[in-house]
């Protein structure tokens, strides 16, 4: 078994399915960049992050449920239910996330989007 099969089946033991993956071609970018080893090992941690953090993101997508053309450019301010065109471009600038506030969002029992 050569050193790079065992680095891998390393990180296949350790569930690091993205180093895994992309060890090769990280190690070949590697050393045509002549990186240090910091370096490497910095890019090759990203990588796993990076892969990790998209997965999740998907998972929590899945979990929500949301039809797959949910979109607020699409919403229809036609109907009165309390929130405003200003209202909404407000929600969407993310402001209340840095200033701490809980935003709750309410319909009738057993509404789905």
């Amino acid at each position: 078994m050569t050193k790079t099969e065992t680095i891998k089946n390393h990180c296949k033991q350790l569930n690091l399915s993205a180093l895994s993956a992309h060890f090769d071609e990280t190690i070949t970018e590697a050393q045509n960049q002549k990186m240090s080893y910091l370096e490497l090992v910095r890019i090759l941690l990203e990588t796993e992050i990076n892969h990790r953090m998209e997965r999740d993101k998907q998972r929590r997508a899945k979990q929500a449920r949301l039809p797959l053309s949910y979109n607020l450019d699409l919403y229809d301010f036609t109907t009165n239910n309390g929130l405003g065109k200003q209202q909404l471009n407000q929600l969407r600038e993310l402001k209340w996330l840095e200033q701490n506030f809980n935003i709750i969002l309410m319909g009738p029992s057993g509404t789905r989007i």
